[in-house]
């Protein structure tokens, strides 16, 4: 087969019958898969913009997914390549955000924002027990909603059809169901401290900074014009995410980012 895209997590495989399969690295944890294929099967159901997970494959060594291939290109990519696009991308990028967050998992098909942040604060080892406790104890306080969250929503998991008519949102590993304005702010953590790999020509990196700054702006503004929802609302979940995030394979410099935003807000509320 032959590899057509790579991230941190698995490799992307063209597959027979117009399909793709994802093969995770080998260390990745089986339940993780095993999420994915069913968190996406679910809003697929439901008739969000999301590619068909067909098959879930459980080899001896590796897991993997065939998807439905779609063609295109992920908005990351297009604002690299055409920074002038970056505005009108990022405000695409706010509506289809708010168009998931218009669905509701009535159905329980999808754990809670609060049960996964929750966990993710619990099991990083960045954070003392006592600042863990204290992020724990403030996150009980936020809203509980039901709406559809992505979990991991930023312009390469959002792709664009040639004609740039229709989108598609990838990569559910980390769906669930919560409040919107923590998957907002999940996104502005991402958007703000996240990293290209070190190998990525010194070109994409220009952009990629270029591009960051103009759809911090743009996309938080977009989501708040159309939602309605405020930027209080929005900075009350910083502090939780950004924790959670912790937990996750971050590279140093990332890592030492989160930790000193975390830190501050944690002083705050002391």
């Amino acid at each position: 087969m032959r590899r057509i895209g790579q991230g941190r997590t698995a490799e992307i495989y063209a597959y027979p019958s117009n399909q793709i399969m994802k093969l995770y690295h080998a260390d990745f944890p089986t339940e993780a898969v095993q999420n994915e294929f069913r968190i996406t099967e679910a809003v697929f159901q439901k008739g969000l913009p999301v590619p068909q997970a067909r098959l879930y494959m459980d080899d001896a060594t590796r897991k993997g997914i065939i998807f439905e291939r779609i063609e295109g290109s992920t908005m990351l990519s297009l604002m690299i390549q055409e920074p002038v696009l970056i505005e009108e991308l990022s405000r695409q990028m706010a509506v289809c955000h708010h168009s998931l967050h218009a669905q509701q998992d009535d159905e329980g098909a999808l754990p809670t924002q609060k049960q996964i942040l929750t966990g993710a604060i619990r099991n990083t080892s960045l954070l003392s027990e006592e600042d863990k406790a204290l992020v724990i104890t403030y996150l009980s306080t936020l809203p509980e909603r039901k709406q559809i969250c992505h979990g991991d929503f930023h312009p390469d998991n959002v792709m664009l059809n040639e004609t740039r008519d229709q989108h598609w949102v990838i990569d559910w590993m980390t769906g669930m169901s919560g409040d919107p304005a923590g998957d907002v702010a999940r996104s502005w953590v991402i958007l703000m401290s996240g990293t290209l790999p070190e190998d990525a020509d010194p070109a994409v990196h220009r952009g990629f900074e270029l591009a960051r700054n103009v759809m911090l702006n743009h996309y938080i503004q977009q989501y708040i014009q159309i939602s309605g929802i405020s930027r209080q609302e929005l900075d009350a979940w910083i502090l939780p995410v950004a924790a959670a995030r912790l937990d996750e394979r971050l590279p140093a410099v990332e890592a030492d980012q989160l930790i000193k935003l975390v830190q501050d807000r944690i002083r705050l509320l002391k």
